[in-house]
């Protein structure tokens, strides 16, 4: 026998099926404006608010230290006793070690072979190798070194290739000890009267630079003045060099290091580009009244950035010296500025 369960159906009025469907609809259409559709504020921002502010314009780079360095190798074998510490100051003529006397006649042979031969080997012809106890040079007390010292040196500064610098070693070996072999390195002194910074940069980020141009290399461990000495296309890249006479704690002590070059540091009036608009031949922004109408006021543009600009603040002078009034602080101008030149246009015909 066959037994059938009648399921009693509910029928959904039409009132209540309406409110659902607009209740899902909503939720979709927030959905979309939230998740979908990105920076949501910013569809509604029509206008910029022009507040005083910073542009720093800046870009990071490996820098490469070029300096005039010599090293003093032991013109015989024995015990040695450091004098000076390292990091110090010192003037040309200055005794940085001396043999110990004592301890000279007892001091035993070592094998010829040196774990510095390599380095030696790396200098090559350097005329920087010097011999003796004493600094021949002023500058800056070293207890080490890295066998780049002729390839880095002022003189071969023409001659440094990004090809090169990738294919060497920067391994440190450290020179203070006691026992020494005629021959060997015991210190070196860099003098930093001034020293030169060579990186490679990308076009955009050479983009503007020019000798002479004063910038800002903030180094690991502190920030140095330094002038722009020349910029040359080498492949893909430009061969960009730094000349400076700062001090740089670290300076004796550093081959290459990661470095922020700092183009500009400027303040005054921020805006974005996309308010920037140019209008027969000027460049200007479209500022916005309390009514709500908007009037083109030319601009000044003092650094700029792919995103921003810094601008003059009330007036500026143009090219012909003419006295020009521009934006102030706290103006609203439009962010779509080509919408409202071709409103402009349509109100004139």
């Amino acid at each position: 026998m066959l037994v059938y369960n009648k399921v009693m159906k509910t029928k959904i009025p039409k009132k209540t099926r309406r409110i659902v469907l607009c209740y899902l609809a909503i939720l979709v259409i927030l959905y979309v404006i939230i998740y979908v559709v990105p920076k949501v504020t910013g569809m509604f921002e029509t206008t910029q608010t022009l507040e005083n502010g910073t542009l720093i314009i800046s870009c990071e780079a490996e820098g490469y230290l070029v300096k005039d360095e010599t090293i003093n190798l032991a013109d015989k074998t024995g015990i040695l006793k450091y004098k000076v510490v390292e990091g110090t100051v010192i003037k040309k003529g200055t005794t940085i070690t001396a043999y110990d006397s004592e301890a000279e006649e007892s001091s035993e042979e070592v094998n010829i072979h040196s774990k510095y031969d390599s380095l030696l080997k790396n200098l090559g012809d350097y005329d920087g190798v010097k011999s003796g106890m004493k600094s021949p040079i002023s500058g800056v007390l070293d207890f080490s070194m890295d066998g780049n010292e002729n390839y880095f040196s002022m003189d071969n500064l023409k001659n440094i290739t990004k090809e090169g610098v990738d294919e060497r070693s920067y391994d440190i070996e450290e020179l203070e000890r006691e026992k020494v072999i005629q021959g060997e390195p015991i210190f070196k002194v860099s003098n930093d009267d001034n020293w030169y910074v060579v990186c490679w940069l990308k076009k955009s980020n050479a983009k503007g630079y020019e000798e002479g141009m004063e910038v800002d290399l903030q180094l690991p461990e502190g920030t140095v003045d330094a002038t722009v000495y020349s910029v040359e296309k080498e492949g893909d890249l430009y061969k960009t060099v730094f000349y400076t006479n700062g001090y740089y704690k670290a300076f004796a002590h550093t081959r290459k290091a990661d470095m922020t070059i700092v183009k500009s540091n400027n303040t005054g009036l921020i805006v974005d580009n996309e308010c920037i608009i140019e209008v027969d031949g000027v460049k200007g922004v479209y500022v916005v009244d309390k009514d709500g109408d908007y009037k083109f006021k030319p601009i000044n543009i003092t650094a700029s950035d792919k995103k921003q600009s810094v601008i003059s603040e009330k007036t500026f002078t143009n090219d012909k010296y003419e006295l020009v009034e521009t934006v102030i602080v706290h103006d609203e101008v439009l962010r779509d500025p080509q919408k409202a030149l071709e409103l402009e246009k349509e109100d004139k015909e």
